[in-house]
């Protein structure tokens, strides 16, 4: 894409993301903002502010731009603050779901026309959480995305709820978020409602859920159903994620990686809240759907 293409393609996926954070902010410091316009900057490219966290806290920007090394513009969603200590604990409260993958400073960037990094990310470094922190006076927190738009100016659905799923969680590790109706899943009613209480307590995040399901395409680790190929459109980025050592059965804050997690239907993850709780359960329930198939 063009300049002009990429110019467009930022603010209107800017947009999206405001649109979509209006729909999930109750609850949280979350204060979406419409980007009227985009604003250039010294990375080969252009940044939206999007709104921010409250008066004197981090603002909410999206980037595309060529700072991560690519031939292509990459978008980066982040947090920015002008207080690296604050940004600090923020990313630490973030980090069960979003641990920091790796810390960047000036020292990590070369200059040709624009500031880049001196080693590009890798494919591996896209959507892992990178904080950064220029010249002992600014800071960001945030994640690349590998993603290239389809064709011109056309949005991407996918790109657009990876943002907003990034600053939701985020912003819900804060101490001023009141609980949220937890409504993305429905829990069989053999599980004792306390423990369901737990697990929802704990499970603040759907950064990683979401991830997970977008990685394996929404289909169903079990059984390998897709809703989309069922439903069609009403079953469009439908599916649930399962984590593979119960939640409640975890012992302090132990940070969730994407690996811990596994794309299921409703039918496969009651299934699986009736096994016994192992992370090899998915696995051992494939071969049951594989063997009565059979049948």
């Amino acid at each position: 894409m063009n300049s002009r293409q990429d110019k467009s393609l930022l603010l209107k996926t800017a947009r999206a993301v405001v649109e979509a954070l209006w729909h999930r902010k109750e609850g949280t410091p979350l204060r979406p903002r419409w980007p009227s316009r985009v604003a250039v900057v010294n990375t080969g490219g252009w940044r939206a502010c999007i709104g921010n966290l409250g008066e004197g806290q981090p603002t909410l920007q999206i980037w595309l731009d060529h700072f991560s090394g690519h031939d292509a513009r990459k978008f980066n969603f982040c947090f920015f603050w002008d207080d690296i200590a604050r940004m600090r604990r923020l990313a630490a409260r973030a980090s069960a779901d979003l641990p920091v993958h790796r810390r960047i400073t000036e020292k990590d960037m070369e200059r040709d026309g624009h500031y880049f990094l001196s080693k590009r990310l890798s494919r591996e470094e896209f959507g892992a959480a990178f904080l950064e922190e220029y010249w002992g006076k600014w800071s960001f927190f945030g994640i690349y995305d590998l993603t290239t738009g389809p064709s011109g100016t056309q949005l991407n659905a996918k790109l657009c709820t990876r943002a907003a799923d990034f600053f939701e969680s985020v912003a819900r590790t804060l101490p001023e978020t009141t609980s949220r109706e937890v409504q993305h899943e429905v829990y069989p009613q053999f599980e004792n409602r306390k423990v369901v209480t737990s697990h929802l307590q704990r499970e603040r995040s759907l950064y990683l859920a979401n991830e997970r399901k977008r990685r394996d395409e929404f289909k169903c680790q079990v059984c390998h159903v897709q809703f989309e190929k069922v439903y069609g459109t009403l079953g469009v980025g439908f599916a649930e994620a399962h984590h593979r050592i119960p939640l409640h059965r975890l012992n302090g804050r132990t940070k969730t990686r994407i690996e811990d997690l596994a794309t299921v239907c409703a039918n496969c993850h009651r299934m699986l809240h009736k096994m016994e709780g192992k992370r090899d359960d998915v696995e051992r329930l494939r071969v049951v759907v594989k063997r009565h198939k059979k049948k």
